[in-house]
């Protein structure tokens, strides 16, 4: 099936990727994760409800027989991995379209190699209108996140994004990927992924700036429109305010990288303008984030 947000290709090549967690490790079984903790995959720790999604080999048979209800085993060793999507949606990330373009880009393709890994997956579009994708587990859903994604709204309104995400934080997820520009004050953006973190859960922030917000190429006297808050600003562009520009945006990125680091969130910065392959295959693999 085509998707007009992601190729075929690049769909495959998604399939071919997992997310590498730090906590679990994959067991020989196709998408289950491995706690490091205790176990092996053939010691029988209980069993749960079937859910949509699940593989049908791994149904007890037996118990069925006995219940008319479908029950899947689990194991010591296999944990699910839960992996929640955060997008920020903000009308910041609209200015200009492709950053929009590449975060919500991203947002699918993560999704869907994750449930091509046979995780399960929600998509949380953070300060949009638009209803949570509620989580789905299977290759069978893959198409309808990619489709989901797609027709995500952004909002025009005020709202920012640490503050809104706060709101919809998943408690059971184990593995939390953020997408969003971050361009709210740092102590906002440390207090929201602090909240996150209280929940002890891997947590994964992409940072997508456009060129222009890294190096803007106005120049003269322009009004500046917060694209969040309608705020206005005057300002004459000229080579000194520029360069405070850049040093303040660096500063704000430097300061968010050191609280990442310290706190052991994996954080890493993207231009828009970068390819989504570049990223994904090139980026996430090379820090250890995939394989």
């Amino acid at each position: 099936m085509m998707n007009e947000m992601l190729s075929n290709s690049l769909m495959f090549q998604l399939s071919k990727y997992t997310f590498q967690s730090k906590k679990l490790k994959r067991g020989h079984h196709k998408g289950g994760h491995r706690s490091t903790k205790s176990g092996t995959s053939l010691d029988f720790s209980d069993y749960r409800s079937y859910q949509p999604g699940d593989d049908l080999r791994q149904i007890d048979w037996n118990v069925y027989a006995r219940t008319n209800k479908h029950y899947i085993k689990r194991f010591l060793d296999e944990q699910e991995l839960v992996v929640s999507v955060y997008l920020d949606c903000t009308n910041s990330m609209t200015i200009p379209p492709q950053k929009w373009k590449m975060a919500s880009g991203l947002a699918a393709s993560l999704g869907y190699l994750s449930l091509t890994s046979d995780d399960r997956v929600g998509i949380f579009p953070i300060g949009s209108e638009t209803h949570p994708f509620s989580y789905k587990k299977g290759r069978a859903f893959s198409n309808r996140l990619v489709q989901y994604v797609e027709n995500v709204k952004p909002n025009n309104g005020p709202e920012t994004f640490s503050e809104s995400v706060q709101q919809l934080i998943q408690p059971k997820s184990s593995f939390s990927i953020v997408i969003s520009d971050l361009l709210e004050p740092v102590e906002m953006v440390k207090s929201a992924f602090k909240k996150m973190q209280a929940y002890k859960q891997e947590l994964y922030v992409i940072q997508i700036l456009s060129a222009e917000e890294v190096s803007p190429n106005y120049q003269g006297d322009l009004e500046l429109v917060d694209s969040e808050t309608n705020d206005i600003t005057n300002v004459s562009m000229n080579s000194t305010v520029k360069r405070h520009y850049q040093q303040s945006i660096q500063k704000h990125k430097e300061e968010i990288l050191k609280f990442c680091h310290e706190r052991g969130i994996n954080f890493i910065t993207c231009q828009a303008n970068h390819s989504i392959e570049e990223i994904i295959f090139n980026r996430l693999t090379s820090i250890g984030w995939i394989h």
